[in-house]
């Protein structure tokens, strides 16, 4: 039962970290986890206020519809934030974040690392937190490559040392594509296709890119 209520978890955390990356508006506030252009251990409380409400709204509805018990969701949801802590471990600590052989059977920090990465290749990528099992069912796995160097941060253009521009920044590129588009459609669909997304057909999402 807790390995069945582990593997549900992962998915309803794979569904709010998906939705996270692939909805602007949620982007808006997610991003402000992927603002920072380094790894360390500090990352991990980088979030939005209004991100944790939303997250644990889905994983623990998930959980509960597919018949996790209270107690056991309260020990899986423990272990999940100690170890999703700990993946956001630096070069500066842990220089290969593999961790030999479990990088084959779990994430680790490298392959967080990679989810972190503004990358082309590693945009949106490995979204679960211990188990990758879903990033391999849906084909948003990725292994972190020795030849492809790690830049870490979000591509839009932006002061990571002010707290304004890394905390509402998004919301505020949001509000302007809602402005200037044309129609009430344009205007909704900005606040839910992914990141990118134009009313022109100029799309610069991460599947293109």
């Amino acid at each position: 039962w807790f390995i069945y209520g582990y593997i549900v978890w992962e998915f309803g955390h794979f569904i709010y970290h998906y939705l996270g990356h692939k909805v602007r508006l949620f982007w808006c506030l997610h991003s402000t986890h992927h603002a920072p252009e380094d790894m360390n251990l500090s990352v991990t409380h980088a979030h939005f206020f209004l991100e944790a409400p939303y997250a644990d709204a889905i994983r623990t509805t998930v959980c509960i519809l597919l018949g996790v018990s209270p107690a056991m969701l309260f020990v899986i949801m423990f272990i999940d934030g100690t170890y999703g802590a700990f993946i956001h471990v630096g070069e500066n600590v842990i220089k290969n974040g593999r961790l030999g052989f479990l990088n084959k059977l779990i994430l680790t920090p490298s392959h967080h690392r990679v989810h972190h990465a503004r990358n082309p290749l590693y945009m949106d990528t490995n979204f679960c937190n211990l188990l990758n099992i879903w990033d391999k069912v849906f084909g948003t796995f990725q292994d972190e490559q020795d030849d492809i160097e790690i830049e870490y941060g979000i591509t839009r253009e932006m002061d990571s040392g002010n707290f304004i521009d890394v905390y509402f920044g998004e919301i505020v590129a949001l509000a302007k594509d809602v402005i200037k588009a044309p129609g009430i459609k344009n205007k909704f669909l900005y606040i839910f296709m992914p990141p990118g997304w134009s009313h022109t057909g100029d799309h610069k999402t991460a599947k293109i890119v």
